[in-house]
């Protein structure tokens, strides 16, 4: 690479890192996911964001055991990129994962039994009548791509609430944005 495109590059790595870092002061919309990607040289990061509701059918903290089951299956879900994600083009290996969705693992019931039940249950359900917002990241080392990247995003089968998802990406050769929906649900980085 010359030295002016690897400077470019550079550049929009700590812009859209920057950017990562800022609160997201987007609407809560159910139905309505959001996708971020990035791919400079081998790495490609996809980032997905999406509502308790579109994700686990609800938004607050689990309240019995079919509610905790229901997270401990989205955590596990979300930990298999393969299923979430085809990418073409470049063969990209998962390298790291996270999502937020191991705070939802604790089931409050059995923590908070105590003499104050009645008042302590009430705040309880105030602190959690709020939104929740599932996030979860993957890195992939990919070998070079000799092909167009598309990536086949499968997350409406996976989670038939969504409707549509706001996707937008960076790449060493640009920027751009598209909505997916069920009947596209694919875009090409390229």
């Amino acid at each position: 690479m010359s030295l002016p495109v690897v400077f470019s590059c550079c550049f929009t790595l700590l812009s859209f890192c920057s950017l990562a870092e800022q609160p997201d002061t987007r609407a809560h919309e159910h139905g309505v996911a959001r996708l971020e990607l990035f791919k400079l040289a081998t790495e490609l990061q996809i980032s997905f964001y999406a509502t308790g509701s579109d994700i686990l059918g609800f938004e607050h903290q689990p309240q019995n055991q079919t509610e905790a089951e229901t997270v401990q299956k989205a955590i596990a879900l979300l930990a298999e990129a393969d299923k979430l994600f085809h990418i073409e083009g470049a063969q990209c290996s998962l390298k790291h994962h996270q999502s937020n969705l191991a705070a939802l693992q604790k089931h409050p019931s059995s923590e908070h039994k105590h003499s104050h039940e009645h008042e302590h249950e009430h705040e309880h359900e105030h602190e959690h009548s709020g939104h929740s917002d599932i996030e979860a990241s993957y890195q992939f080392s990919c070998k070079t791509a000799t092909a167009p990247v598309t990536v086949k995003v499968h997350l409406f089968s996976l989670f038939p609430e969504l409707q549509k998802i706001n996707s937008n990406w960076i790449t060493d050769r640009g920027q751009s944005a598209a909505t997916l929906s069920p009947k596209d649900p694919q875009l090409s980085l390229n």
